[in-house]
């Protein structure tokens, strides 16, 4: 059980509550702190203090680097479980959340597994119905919903877990790519969920395996202004990235036009852009698609310099 964190001791507390509340205690608890950040250091010792009982199931890794990425990578190699569960520190699982995860991976071919964060804003939970989760379509398309009702509720297959409340294979998981160092890491969880699919595993969405999700302010560059320049922009490089980096050569121009011309909500083209001027009127759409379509041509270099051999 990895939980990175920084800067927010009280949200940390309530997610280790959450696990230490497990019908089924996890083998091991890694918190992630930065070197510098003294305030959650004191709160793991201190709530380490108070649960004797756990301290031999946790321990404290420290990343010197800044970011979501080298974190998560300090958490990983400290693991030492067969299964190594991702949540943030602002999610809180249900008591039955590990329980429930690990009974799929009784089936070999099963190399990750997920379910819903519950998105709570104060007293108002963020609640929809849907009956697709998960899902990469074949031009570069993701397709989240994970926070939503998912109406047949039932375990599914799917293509993509959210990295507020993912697990994997601990030998099948590499490092995370720090490409995507950038604003929020967005796309880290599609990376490697698309890495470990396109290896022929499957990956599972349990709509019973919960926590619930309290965004909390985010510290240093990222921040939950989604359409600040800098978090378009690394929306823009960290897609097109990962779409490129796991295309099959036919794939390569179609997620290509589909990015530059289409786009999603996040990282608007071209017609989405010209879509959101009807409603908005032209001029933020127009900052929208700059900041995005900047990032695309970053993520798109950044792709070719990767598969550029390397001079002995």
């Amino acid at each position: 059980m990895v939980v990175p964190s920084y800067r927010r001791p009280e949200g940390l507390l309530a997610c280790l509550e959450g696990l230490a509340s497990q019908t089924r205690l996890p083998d091991e608890i890694v918190a992630v702190a930065r070197d510098e950040d003294r305030q959650t250091q004191e709160c793991l010792q201190s709530w380490l203090a108070g649960r004797p009982d756990l301290a031999p199931r946790t321990k404290t890794a420290i990343v010197t680097r800044p970011g979501q990425i080298p974190a998560m990578n300090v958490g990983l190699d400290a693991a030492t479980g067969d299964v190594v569960c991702y949540t943030d520190d602002d999610c809180v699982p249900r008591p039955d959340w590990l329980e429930r995860l690990l009974v799929h991976y009784a089936d070999p071919e099963v190399a990750g597994v997920g379910g819903r964060d519950v998105v709570h804003y104060g007293e108002e939970i963020v609640e929809a119905e849907v009956t697709v989760v998960g899902r990469y379509q074949w031009f570069g398309r993701p397709i989240g919903n994970h926070h939503l009702h998912y109406a047949p509720h039932q375990p599914v297959s799917v293509d993509i877990l959210k990295g507020a409340n993912m697990s994997f294979r601990r030998e099948l998981l590499g490092h995370f790519d720090e490409a995507l160092q950038l604003a929020a890491a967005q796309c880290n969880d599609l990376d490697a969920s698309l890495s470990l699919r396109r290896r022929g595993y499957r990956l599972v969405y349990d709509p019973d395996v919960v926590v619930d999700h309290y965004p909390a302010e985010r510290h240093g560059p990222s921040t939950r202004r989604y359409y600040a320049p800098h978090m378009l922009f690394a929306e823009g490089h960290n897609w097109m990235y990962v779409a490129l980096k796991h295309a099959p050569w036919w794939q390569v121009p179609v997620v290509v036009v589909y990015g530059f011309l289409v786009g999603h909500a996040r990282a608007y083209g071209l017609f989405r852009a010209a879509t959101a001027v009807l409603r908005d009127g032209p001029v933020e759409p127009a900052r929208r698609l700059w900041h995005s379509l900047r990032g695309k041509c970053a993520g798109l270099c950044r792709w070719l310099a990767r598969r550029r051999p390397t001079v002995p």
